[in-house]
This record gives structure tokens, C-alpha cells and sequence, in this order.
């Protein structure tokens, strides 16, 4: 069985990541190493998963890889950092889904999935995010409608879809297919996309 995961903010190869955030590596090629170990750790090579932007820097031989060491197939939803010409680099080598946003539906709640919060969440909607690397959500936030999977809040690792369904609506069983169909299927999501793999 497929499981789903979701990822925010590696930022792999961003010079700048481990001293502006205080991640606790020595270097950036000791962040790139942990955040692969942890992601493969969670992640089997047939699971999805989602990282909701901020996803490399770098040169298409570290992209190649990044691509050949991570596990699952994964889709993007382009981040602040994840500029055009980044996510060239991506649809050059294939492998890789990018959309604007996604969002899924599970019973009678909407799951809004962008790289930042959006500021005012529909009743009967849940907000996965990252972002936010600090702190989880900003105050002004009705803080019961988001949730944040930048890695700086989840050990470096990424986050399954049960953990936060459980988080949010207390239900511990999901139908995997029927998520991964809406995902990677429905219109409405086909509208955000801006390249299939």
C-alpha cells in the first residue's frame, strides 16, 4: 500500500539554512545527508509524498542527486525559494510533479495544501503549510486550522497524513488510494498544476 507524506523547507544545498534558521548541523553537506537519511528513514520508494516548497539549490548534478536518493514519488508545490529557474532544472530531469497548491477532501473536510498559510481558512477546511520556520503559525492565526511541516518543526523528517489527520479531526484510518486519487487526478488540481512528471 502507497502511503502519503508531507515535507516542507529542506531547502538541500542552501548555503544560507543551517546558520539563518540555527539547524543543528555543522554544514550544509551535514544537513543534505541528515535530511536524505530521515527522509528515507519514513518515506519507501512506492509512498508519495508532498513537499510543499522550498525544496533545493543548486546545480542539475545536485538535483540528479537529490532526485536518485530520495525515496517516493514526489510532487512539488512551488515554494518563495522555488524560482523559475529552479524548478526548470526539475522538468528538465522529469520525476517531479509541480503545482501552485493541491487540495484533497476526506469525509466532509477540505485539506488546502500551499507552501504559505493562507490567511483566512474556510470553515470545514485544514491548511497544511510550511513556511514558517520559527514558529508554527503566526498569533493572529485561528491556529486550529493549520498545520506546519516544515522540517525545522518535525525533527528533519517528514510527516505522514495520518499523523495529521489524527492531529486535526481525532480519525486514525484513511483510504490511501482515494487521497492519492484526488492528488494526482482531479481537475481541480490539474488547474493548479504547473507541469505533470
Amino acid at each position: 500500500m502507497k502511503d502519503i507524506y508531507l515535507i516542507s523547507d529542506t531547502h538541500f544545498g542552501h548555503w544560507f539554512a543551517v546558520w539563518f534558521w540555527k539547524r543543528p548541523f555543522k554544514d550544509i553537506k551535514d544537513m543534505n545527508n541528515t535530511l536524505i537519511a530521515n527522509w528515507n528513514s519514513r518515506i519507501k520508494e512506492e509512498d508519495v509524498v508532498i513537499i510543499l516548497g522550498d525544496f533545493f539549490a543548486g546545480n542539475r548534478l545536485f538535483l540528479k542527486y537529490l532526485l536518485s536518493n530520495l525515496n517516493g514519488e514526489k510532487i512539488l508545490i512551488k515554494g518563495n525559494h522555488d524560482f523559475k529557474f529552479r524548478y526548470k532544472k526539475l522538468l528538465k530531469e522529469r520525476g517531479i510533479s509541480i503545482y501552485n497548491k493541491m487540495e484533497f477532501f476526506l469525509n466532509e473536510h477540505r485539506f488546502l495544501l500551499t507552501h504559505k498559510p493562507i490567511k483566512r481558512v474556510p470553515e470545514k477546511t485544514i491548511n497544511i503549510h510550511g513556511h514558517h520556520h520559527r514558529k508554527l503559525i503566526p498569533s493572529k492565526y485561528e491556529q486550529n486550522k493549520y498545520f506546519n511541516v516544515a522540517v525545522d518543526h518535525n525533527n528533519y523528517k517528514p510527516v505522514a497524513l495520518e499523523e495529521i489527520v489524527e492531529n486535526k479531526l481525532g480519525e486514525k484510518d484513511l483510504n490511501h488510494n482515494h487521497i492519492i486519487v484526488q492528488i494526482k487526478y482531479s481537475r481541480l488540481n490539474r488547474k493548479y498544476a504547473i507541469a505533470f512528471a
